[in-house]
């Protein structure tokens, strides 16, 4: 311990090291108090710029809110001018709309004389009913509607319920002729609250004036003012003016001062440390001497105190070989358990495995080594089962661990049931399989799962040799119906030849017994053409036709065809290329589609007839076997039927099957469409849902010969980026189409039903930049999805998807006019361009 007896520092250095540190702390002050005038500075002018942005955005809303109530009373005006808006209508859409947007009082209507004849909800509003509009500023503000034909604001006033409001009048006019006016009278509170929910403000107060700074509504203080930072911007016209003012509250300040100010108090702290210890070291040389005095009586009390723990050490060794042995016996015994439960495992037909929380195997049966063609235990135990043999979909695609069933259930506390994949063998080969899964649970908390799987390769050997049998029954069916046929027509034939000889014989006119043989005739060449268009050996002669000039031939046919009470539209494609058809076969597809569609309508509804150009892509041809890829003219015939369901669909083109009653139909129709389309090297496609009509799409292939119709713009090369939320049930088509995506540089969110894209928006909201649904899907529609996730998103982009037409999609009501559509068959170029445009809009309101 040298130190103790070293030099002891000379009081006049002691002084001069008190002045320079004194100097420094001073230094360290003034510098400490220019960096908090210059952040609160700073600070002052961000808090500025953020209220100033604040009022734009909360202004912004307000707008666009209003916008959006005129744009439906604009909507209601161009009901009512077309005649379409019963009162009783009136009462049930208005009266939705304003439950749906609380900022409305009411939706009243005004006639041409400026008396109120009808307003929803109707209830609490009645007592208005028959009013002339006397008050002066409805008054100036509809005149000034009707003089302007557009929408008019008013200005604030105390409403009949005595609370802050204002009005909106929207002009009704058939041609020149002024038939009233719809007025949608706002509640100042409730547009404020409504406000506040949506945009919830937490450092901001909010309120709306008048442009005389009367206060109209204002939400609760949640903290003191700062009358520093007040704004306020118009939400209405100036000659209405409403007027939204936001507040600041004084909120605590900014930490970054508090944190400077800390580290200005530490320096002081450590320049009076430094101080101290001048002290301090005289002192710790004068007690260094004491203390290593003590130290040496403690060393001498650690030498007493370790051996009497030696002496407790060798009594605890005693114990613990009493333990060891317990243990042991123990373990020998949970060993002969474990050997019976292996028994059990091993003697069943079903392969087991169980896997921890992590999916790790924690034990295997017999069977599954066997199956997955394993030798021993040791090839599974502590290994992830998943990566082992899950870890790809049937068609090679990676399948992450989180998307397995047995997983992802299995975390949730539940089972599953799985029959449609495969597990792959340790050579690489993989086999179907059936398989179900049951979590554990100890003490309420998940902590593995058992998995119970079979091999299912023999079982789908039987089914198909199920749908060979079913084709087989569809031959029959169709011997059957041809024999059926034929003995009818040769009956009427023998029969009328018989009558025919006696009537000659007996001298008496025979014209119209053979009128009948040669009507039965004719049917029966019917039978025949029509059986021979479907096995594609009818001797036609096809030529170079426009398919257009054909069907605009055919219109007044087809119309006599239908009843009255369904409607016929044809939407002819422009600059349609030449086709190879004989037009007598174009003439029988369109009449037996139109014959289907009219027994599919028996109380009336919609027939259209589209055509167009469209190019067949590899990967639609990948999942249509019939289809080959190329340039084709596309014919789409679609109705507003009862449709039909799945089962229904996949026997349509199948010779004498029939949904119609006994006696009213040959069910040879479609069958003879399906022969004569595949006979001109086409192929045709049906799309329908029950209740949801249905769409027949025919493609015949280009004529190659003819000079091709000028190209149109083509969208970017460039990849594209974002992510999309892709909501198909259809799971081809979900894997088909999120290929199409990735392949464009898109990141996709697969959702294979309405409940999962909305669990999907709720968790993972913010990533998503678009979604792509299908239209028509069980649970709810397309429709009725993307207005649950604007719920939670109200500026979420959705683009509809569907094998319907767009027309026939809107006039049942599933979409609206105006919303994004894209008509599958989806190809490559058209989806990219529609999303790139889509992409680079703003956000939707």
């Amino acid at each position: 311990m040298s130190y103790l007896n070293g030099p002891h520092p000379h009081p006049r250095n002691r002084s001069a090291a008190l002045r320079y540190s004194a100097i420094l702390f001073a230094t360290f002050l003034v510098v400490f108090g220019l960096i908090v005038w210059f952040t609160e500075g700073n600070n002052l002018k961000a808090k500025q710029n953020d209220l100033a942005a604040r009022v734009r955005t909360f202004s912004g809303s307000l707008q666009l809110t209003l916008e959006g109530d005129a744009s439906y009373l604009g909507l209601l005006a161009l009901d009512r001018a077309a005649g379409k808006l019963s009162p009783v209508l009136f009462q049930e859409r208005a009266g939705q709309y304003v439950q749906a947007h609380p900022q409305l009082i009411n939706i009243t209507w005004v006639d041409a004389d400026y008396t109120i004849t009808d307003v929803a909800p109707l209830a609490p509003n009645r007592q208005i009913v028959g009013l002339h509009l006397n008050l002066p500023e409805p008054k100036r503000a509809s005149a000034l509607a009707r003089q302007l034909r557009k929408p008019v604001y008013t200005r604030p006033f105390e409403a009949i319920q005595g609370n802050p409001s204002f009005e909106v009048w929207v002009p009704v006019f058939r041609g020149d002729t002024f038939l009233g006016l719809f007025g949608g009278i706002y509640s100042c509170n409730k547009l404020l609250q409504q406000l506040v929910a949506h945009t919830q403000p937490r450092l901001y107060h909010l309120s709306l004036t008048d442009s005389g700074g009367r206060l109209l509504a204002t939400m609760p203080y949640a903290e003191p003012l700062d009358r520093h930072y007040v704004k306020e911007w118009p939400v209405t016209s100036p000659e209405s003016g409403v007027m939204l003012r936001v507040t600041r509250y004084q909120g605590p300040s900014d930490w970054r001062l508090y944190l400077l100010k800390a580290v200005s108090l530490l320096l002081v702290l450590g320049m009076s440390y430094a101080l101290w210890n001048l002290k301090l070291e005289m002192d710790e040389r004068r007690h260094a001497e004491e203390e290593i005095k003590k130290q040496a009586a403690l060393l001498e009390d650690e030498i007493n105190e370790r051996q009497a723990a030696q002496e407790s050490l060798q009594e605890q060794a005693a114990l613990l070989e009493e333990e060891v042995s317990e243990r042991w016996q123990a373990e020998e015994a949970l060993r002969e358990s474990e050997e019976r439960l292996r028994l059990l495992l091993d003697s069943t037909g079903e392969a087991i495995y169980g896997i921890d929380i992590d999916g790790t195997c924690t034990f295997c049966n017999r069977a599954c080594l066997a199956m997955l063609g394993y030798e021993k235990e040791s090839d599974l135990l502590g290994r992830n089962i998943h990566d082992i043999m899950h870890h790809s979909y049937p068609d090679g695609r990676h399948m992450p661990q989180e998307e397995c069933s047995a997983h992802s259930t299995m975390l949730q506390g539940k089972g599953s049931h799985v029959e449609d994949e495969v597990f792959w063998r340790s050579d690489g080969s993989s086999f179907p399989v059936e398989y179900w899964s049951y979590p554990q649970v100890k003490e309420g908390k998940v902590v593995g799962a058992v998995v119970a799987f079979i091999n299912t390769t023999e079982r789908r050997h039987l089914e198909e040799q199920f749908r060979q049998s079913q084709k087989m029954e569809s031959i029959g069916r169709l011997a059957g119906g041809v024999a059926h046929d034929f003995n009818n027509m040769l009956s009427v034939i023998s029969g009328a030849a018989e009558l025919s000889k006696r009537k000659l014989e007996d001298g008496e006119p025979i014209g119209q017994y053979l009128e009948l043989i040669i009507n039965a005739a004719r049917r029966s060449s019917d039978i025949t053409r029509q059986l021979l268009a479907f096995s594609r050996k009818e001797v036609v002669s096809p030529k170079p036709v426009q398919l257009n000039r054909l069907i605009e031939d055919s219109i007044k046919i087809l119309t006599r065809l239908i009843s009255e009470d369904v409607q016929l539209s044809f939407h002819p494609g422009p600059e349609l290329w030449t086709i190879m058809i004989a037009p007598s076969q174009v003439d029988q597809i369109l009449m037996n589609l139109a014959v289907n569609a009219r027994d599919a309508m028996p109380e009336g509804g919609s027939l259209a007839i589209e055509t167009a150009n469209v190019r067949i892509p590899s990967h639609y041809a990948y999942l249509h076997p019939e289809a080959r890829p190329g340039e084709y003219v596309q014919l789409s015939v679609s109705d507003t039927g009862h449709g039909m369901d799945k089962m229904t669909a996949a026997h349509v083109f199948e010779p004498f099957f029939t949904t119609k009653g006994q006696g009213k139909g040959t069910g040879l129709g479609l069958s003879t469409v399906y022969g004569i389309v595949t006979q001109n090297g086409g192929f045709i496609n049906v799309y329908s849902e029950p209740g949801q009509g249905a769409v027949f799409k025919i493609y015949l292939p280009r004529l190659q010969e003819d000079p091709a119709a000028p190209q149109g713009e083509r969208p970017e090369d460039g990849p594209l980026s974002g992510t999309i939320l892709l909501v198909e049930d259809e799971e081809m088509l979900l894997w088909l189409t999120t290929r199409l995506l990735e392949e464009m540089g898109l990141r996709v969110i697969q959702a294979q039903s309405p409940l999962d894209a909305l669990e999907i928006s709720r968790q993972r909201g913010a990533e998503i930049d678009l979604v792509l649904t299908d239209v028509v899907m069980p649970e709810m529609n397309g429709r009725e999805l993307a207005e649950r996730i604007r719920e939670g998103l109200p500026e979420m982009k959705v683009l509809f998807m569907s094998g319907h037409t767009s027309d026939n999609v809107i006039q049942r009501g599933v979409i609206q006019a105006g919303m994004h559509y894209i008509q599958k068959p989806l190809e490559m170029e058209k989806l990219k361009k529609k999303l790139s445009e889509m992409l680079a809009q703003p956000q939707e309101p």
